[in-house]
């Protein structure tokens, strides 16, 4: 049995029912669904289409009610993550101008804090190999929900962010 794949459909009830942005805040024809949508397709390795997720666990219990595959969910959270960054809000409404500013979006990192010390504290923090490869998409990912875990789906398949060593 093949995997299902994401759509276009399956993405804007993702906006809908997971993200849980109104139609009065994103139209669910908005092109801003769409290009974000095309550019996770664009970007999450193919190679996970292969790896479904179970429907159910050995002790029966359903797991995937959905029949989500781990592609699918790779790609609705990178394009959930994109979206965060692209969409426009509708005439009158602010949810996404303040939703970036809660995220700090639109703020700029150049790394991951590998220490931090004054003259009493001191912290490291080990860095991922993976992290030391991070492009300036993936640092930006790691502001939002939905970024981190389309970073996480795409780890647990190789080193890399590409999922593969």
């Amino acid at each position: 049995m093949t995997a299902p794949q994401p759509t276009l459909a399956g993405f804007q009830n993702f906006v809908t029912s997971v993200m849980g942005i109104t139609p009065g805040n994103l139209p669910p024809g908005s092109i801003w669904i769409s290009i974000a949508f095309s550019q996770a397709l664009a970007i999450v390795n193919p190679a996970l289409r292969v790896v479904p997720i179970p429907a159910m666990d050995p002790a029966g219990v359903t797991l995937n009610s959905g029949g989500f595959s781990v592609y699918s969910l790779a790609v609705y959270n990178l394009a959930a993550s994109n979206l965060l960054g692209l969409a426009q809000d509708q005439m009158g409404r602010t949810y996404f101008k303040k939703l970036r500013k809660e995220l700090n979006i639109n703020g700029f990192v150049s790394g991951v804090v590998s220490a931090s010390a004054d003259e009493s504290t001191s912290v490291a923090i080990v860095v991922q190999e993976a992290a030391k490869n991070f492009t300036l998409a993936n640092l930006q990912q790691l502001k939002d929900p939905y970024g981190r875990a389309y970073l996480a789906l795409a780890q647990s398949y190789g080193q890399s962010t590409w999922g593969m060593n």
